[in-house]
């Protein structure tokens, strides 16, 4: 098994412990409970040798076959090489021709090998060979690339070879979703690399909304000459693509917001949601609605907005065709909103789902805990509040609070 191979399936095995487990190896409490799970099964692993390795404490050498053969074991697998092979067997399709590429050029799992082995030539031509136009494939690569970006540990070498070709730039740099940019690393890839690479409105519009409305979050201030092109530009439903045209209303909500003209422009705000969404599959149009939404809940009149029946139901229509499965962080802020104010929908909801996912942990915690805060009882939705209000104010999410006080002053759970 050559070196870059045996990484590979590394870090799928990592991957699928994960999976197995239901939750994300991020601190050394989570090797804890692993240890403990694991245990329970009579396979003995400590809690620092999982850390070890799961990258949380430095690790001088390759892990041992026999700890890989344990972990294989947990996973059911007679020994780490019986998961290679599995894995091989279970891959074969998509060595061959993945997610569309009827050249047979685009592979998934080239791809992720390519990554993990830095060869960033590799990655360029497979990214080149990939359709753009390939739907929810095109969403699903762009949630494999952020995530594959924010924890690699050469997201410099990564970043300047996404920015090096066209569909690296529409992939990452104009799609992808990460709103709690952990030490401003994802800012700054759009700084240094997207915005100098990009030139004309239509491609810089991603980069001066984003910055911008973390600002606005943030309570930060922000220049006037910043925001006024975006704020200027007519929404064109050809010119942009979703991520672009919600990003965009968000700015456009918030900024108004700031200029004490929110509720006299509400129903201008709601009208481009509402015209712009039957142009997308499910998972877009949520999108463009989970920022409406975050916007109208930070300017504090998201109840009011329930008044436009139209609204009303395609956010519920967009819950209800979410099928009791939260998939993103947008369908995450659908369902909070749909949970706290109940008598605008329906009394016989689908009780809130979680959804564990390699980014935006910050924006994750700060919903999942304001839906759980909605229904907790004593003691724990007084540890809940005791907590959620200075972890949201903190990490820009303040909006969480905004829906929960409303909902709280509105019904009696």
């Amino acid at each position: 098994m050559a070196q870059e191979s045996e990484q590979f399936y590394i870090e799928q095995l990592k991957k699928k412990l994960e999976e197995k487990i239901g939750f994300q190896i991020r601190e050394f409490q989570d090797c804890r409970t692993l240890s403990g799970l694991m245990d329970e099964v009579k396979i003995n692993v400590s809690a620092h040798t999982l850390a070890r390795f799961f990258g949380l404490l430095k690790e001088a050498h390759r892990p041992y076959t026999s700890t890989l053969n344990l972990l294989a074991a947990f996973l059911g697998k007679e020994s780490f090489a019986s998961f290679c092979s599995h894995l091989q067997r279970t891959h074969t399709d998509a060595l061959a021709n993945s997610w569309g590429m009827n050249s047979g050029d685009f592979s998934f799992t080239a791809l992720e090998l390519a990554i993990l082995s830095e060869d960033w030539k590799s990655v360029q031509f497979i990214l080149e060979n990939f359709d753009y136009n390939q739907g929810d494939y095109k969403n699903q690569i762009t949630v494999f690339l952020g995530n594959s970006v924010r924890n690699h540990s050469n997201k410099i070498g990564f970043l300047k070879a996404l920015n090096e070709i066209e569909n690296g730039r529409l992939l990452f740099f104009e799609s992808f979703v990460d709103e709690d940019d952990p030490d401003g690393y994802y800012s700054d890839a759009l700084t240094k690399f997207y915005a100098g690479k990009k030139n004309g409105f239509h491609k810089n519009i991603f980069h001066t909304c984003f910055t911008n409305t973390k600002k606005i979050y943030l309570n930060q201030n922000i220049h006037k000459k910043d925001i006024d092109l975006a704020v200027n530009q007519t929404l064109t439903i050809h010119d942009f693509h979703f991520h672009q045209i919600s990003r965009m209303i968000e700015l456009h909500i918030l900024t108004d917001f700031r200029n004490d003209r929110i509720i006299q422009n509400m129903d201008k705000h709601i009208k481009n949601v509402l015209e712009s969404i039957p142009h997308y599959i499910h998972y877009e149009k949520c999108w463009i609605l989970a920022r409406a939404l975050k916007a109208f809940a930070f300017s504090k009149i998201l109840d009011k907005t329930f008044e436009i029946p139209e609204f009303q139901e395609a956010i519920f229509n967009a819950y209800t065709e979410m099928n009791g499965v939260v998939r993103s962080i947008a369908e995450l802020i659908i369902q909070l909103t749909v949970h706290a104010f109940p008598s605008h929908f329906d009394s016989m909801l689908i009780p809130p789902m979680r959804f564990t996912t390699f980014s935006e942990n910050n924006a994750r915690i700060a919903i999942e805990s304001t839906t759980a805060l909605i229904y907790a009882q004593a003691p724990i939705n007084k540890i809940l509040k005791k907590n959620l209000y200075p972890f949201a104010e903190k990490n820009g999410n303040s909006w969480v609070l905004n829906i929960l006080n409303t909902s709280q002053r509105k019904y009696t759970y």
